[in-house]
C-alpha cells in the first residue's frame, strides 16, 4: 500500500504539469509558425487525372441454388465533371455468394 502512494503522487503531479504545458500553448501560440500540409483538395488531384480503383459487377449468375456475383477491380479516371475518361480494369475479382 505504501508503494502506491507515490505512484499516486507521480501521476497527479504529472497530470498537473501536462495540463499546465497545455494551457500556456493554448493561451500563447507561436505567431512564427507556419502550418504545412501535404495533403491536397479534391480539386487539386482531379486535375491530375489520379486512378481509383473501384469494383464493377460482371456477372450474376446461379450455382447450386445459390447466386454468385462476381465483382472486377478497375483503374478508374474522372474528369473534373465526374464522367469516366478510362476505364482500365486489373486482375483483381471478388466473388459473393447469396442463399436463394
Amino acid at each position: 500500500m505504501r508503494k502506491l502512494i507515490p505512484y499516486g503522487l507521480f501521476v497527479i503531479l504529472l497530470l498537473g504539469v501536462i495540463q499546465l504545458t497545455l494551457n500556456a500553448i493554448i493561451k500563447n501560440p507561436s505567431e512564427n509558425a507556419v502550418t504545412v500540409s501535404s495533403f491536397k483538395s479534391e480539386a487539386d488531384l482531379q486535375k491530375q487525372n489520379i486512378p481509383v480503383l473501384e469494383m464493377f459487377l460482371v456477372s450474376q449468375e446461379e450455382v447450386d441454388g445459390e447466386v454468385v456475383e462476381t465483382f472486377r477491380e478497375y483503374e478508374v479516371i474522372y474528369d473534373e465533371n465526374g464522367d469516366i475518361v478510362t476505364k482500365e480494369p486489373t486482375e483483381h475479382y471478388e466473388y459473393i455468394r447469396y442463399k436463394k
